[in-house]
């Protein structure tokens, strides 16, 4: 689980339900989630918006890099229902 797009997330749309749902993490996780959103929740809006986007365009990077890695397939060229199909089988058969 990414708990930098679970806080920024959390702080977007459930604000109020963030902290109590961070007693659901493990141990380990819910420590490094805490320290995290000690750090971001006092941000504006706006710059949480921006953070979650540019991760959110990190992970893409990184996923197309990954399967044209694994398969050869460029996920920029495929069509956005065969693209979603792919990444759903390369996550079921490569975690």
């Amino acid at each position: 689980m990414n708990l930098e797009a679970f806080c920024y997330i959390g702080l977007l749309r459930f604000p109020e339900q963030l902290e109590p749902a961070l007693a659901l993490l493990p141990e380990a996780e819910n420590a490094e989630a805490a320290k995290l959103l000690a750090a971001v929740k006092e941000m504006p809006k706006h710059e949480l918006l921006q953070r979650w986007g540019r991760l959110r365009r990190d992970e893409y990077a990184a996923l197309c890099k990954s399967t044209r890695e694994l398969t050869g397939i460029r996920l920029e060229e495929l069509s956005p229902h065969l693209r979603d199909r792919c990444v759903s089988w390369l996550v079921d058969h490569n975690g």
